[in-house]
């Protein structure tokens, strides 16, 4: 089932570590999923947390149709 979780916080409460923990947890289950990301300290399409843990993820720009980029790249096999 699809499902839609968005992470907010104040500075240092563990936001990016826990996406990457879910990440990775879908991903050992076999299950795929898209991480967005904006003004990560890693740069730009990453998601890095203070522990040095890092992965690709999605830029998300101002206005950015989420769940239009989501039924895009389904559409083209993504």
């Amino acid at each position: 089932m699809p499902e839609l979780v968005f992470f907010s916080g104040t500075m240092d409460c563990g936001k990016s570590t826990l996406a990457l923990q879910i990440g990775h947890n879908r991903s050992a289950r076999g299950l795929q999923g898209v991480i967005f990301t904006r003004d990560d300290r890693a740069g730009e399409g990453k998601l890095s947390s203070r522990l040095g843990l890092v992965t690709e993820a999605v830029e998300a720009a101002p206005g950015m149709d989420l769940y239009g980029y989501l039924v895009e790249q389904m559409t083209y096999g993504g």
